[in-house]
């Protein structure tokens, strides 16, 4: 019998979501769980069904029954914790933004090249069915040769007069992710969703060649029920035109503060045909596809989705039971755990795509400033 490939996860708040999906892979046991107080592990251990919590990151990165480390936190605390993991034998999966830097997010990817490792990133649309489903038919020529893409992640993250984005604690509670907004943290709107477009763009298109982009704060001040208010430190809104190193061009727009905010929108044009896919959250198993041809009749029908491309091997899940979400992170958890055990090739995202991915995005905050078209291996 398959000895069980063990995951530690370091965080008590969107981790433990990844936590659930890891329990639906195969062969996977969620066996730890590291938060920053021995109060807090201890609980989130016990309410979580974990067997061992763990308040020091050493001690996690010590054990030697561990696997994978599953690293979520804030972005600014994520290098040190993958390059620990890393030096300690673990592979390791990374939430978005991948890094706060061009620097550190390609320190990242060596060291996980170099040490034999497997890293993959927190970045689930490719695995939705339907957007899986759209890199099939490009593949077979459904739109002819690429010309452009358009992609749009725009969500009511803060309504003006409260943030609605809100992340559980290990007490069940909930309460705003007010770290989006501290320059310090290093989020924004370009590294949290422009990162997830460019890795949607890149699973369908390749790499990017250069981009130019610009940014903005909208929302001056957040006021809240209590009385509080905080000013953010960081962008909300996004906007970019790219060039893939196949010619092709897209344009990308997120924010996570626009007043009735469409969800995720991806349009792709070549010279046969035009492929949408639409979503009124955050691209997942309800995400639609449609397509139109240069013939008449040919305009915008939807398209099947294949029963397979909801199923994730080794587990119920099917087109009726699919839960939300859930299947396409499962599936990225599956395919990263199939790949250790094979001991070739990298998961899907790598961190390659994501260092790729986070230059690109890094490209678009310094056309700001310059006002001009920026190639993405000129960024360090």
């Amino acid at each position: 019998m398959t000895k069980p490939l063990k995951v530690g996860v370091i965080g008590a708040n969107w981790t433990l979501f990844h936590a659930a999906a890891w329990r639906n892979v195969p062969g996977v046991e969620v066996a730890a769980i590291c938060t920053a107080h021995q109060e807090t592990a201890e609980k989130a251990a016990a309410e979580n069904n974990i067997p061992t919590p763990y308040w020091r990151i050493k001690d996690m990165l010590a054990d030697p029954t561990l696997d994978i480390i599953n690293v979520g936190t804030r972005p600014v605390q994520r290098y040190d914790m993958v390059m620990a993991a890393l030096a300690a034998g673990k592979h390791v999966y990374n939430c978005l933004p991948f890094a706060v830097d061009a620097v550190k997010a390609a320190a990242m990817r060596d060291s996980q090249l170099s040490r034999g490792l497997v890293g993959a990133v927190d970045a689930q649309w490719r695995w939705t069915p339907a957007i899986r489903r759209m890199k099939e038919l490009i593949d077979q020529g459904a739109i002819g040769e690429f010309f452009t893409a358009t992609i749009h992640l725009q969500l009511a993250l803060y309504d003006h007069d409260d943030l609605i984005y809100t992340m559980c604690t290990h007490s069940g509670t909930t309460k705003p992710y007010l770290w989006l907004t501290e320059a310090a943290s290093g989020a924004s709107a370009w590294r949290n969703f422009g990162t997830h477009t460019i890795l949607n763009l890149m699973y369908l298109f390749g790499e990017v060649e250069e981009i130019v982009g610009t940014s903005a704060t909208f929302v001056k001040e957040m006021h809240f029920p209590d009385g509080a208010r905080v000013r953010p430190q960081t962008d909300d809104f996004g906007l970019a035109l790219l060039r893939f190193r196949n010619g092709g061009l897209a344009n990308i727009n997120v924010s996570w503060a626009m007043a009735d905010a469409p969800g995720y929108f991806l349009e792709v044009c070549g010279s046969k045909g035009r492929l949408v896919a639409r979503d009124a959250g955050f691209c997942d198993s309800t995400t639609t596809l449609c397509y139109g041809g240069t013939r008449p009749g040919e305009s915008g029908g939807p398209v099947d989705i294949p029963d397979r491309l909801f199923t994730v091997e080794g587990t119920q899940f099917s087109r009726d039971n699919a839960p939300i979400f859930i299947v396409p992170l499962t599936a990225l958890l599956a395919d990263m755990a199939r790949v250790i055990r094979v001991g070739a090739g990298d998961a899907s995202p790598s961190f390659a795509e994501a260092c790729h991915a986070h230059r690109a995005v890094e490209a678009a905050v310094l056309s700001k400033h310059t006002k001009s078209w920026v190639r993405v291996d000129d960024v360090a």
